[in-house]
């Protein structure tokens, strides 16, 4: 399990295409290179987070029917 704390944390950045440190406000952050509001994942890595957490979904609902 990786060990995750502020000082190491990245967010995305779409100013400078990459994970990056940023600075954390009450209501947003914002990339410490360029001050461009920063997201948690880019296109690509949210498309297979969702993807991911859909088919464990899936998977647990097929183990509650098969259990029934």
């Amino acid at each position: 399990m990786d060990i995750i704390d502020y000082y190491n944390e990245k967010k995305w950045c779409d100013s400078c295409a990459s994970y990056v440190n940023f600075l954390m406000s009450v209501d947003d952050s914002y990339c410490v290179h360029c001050g461009t509001k920063v997201r948690l994942f880019n296109k690509e890595d949210l498309k297979n987070f969702t993807a991911a957490l859909t088919k464990e979904k899936d998977q647990r609902k097929g183990r509650r029917v098969k259990a029934s």
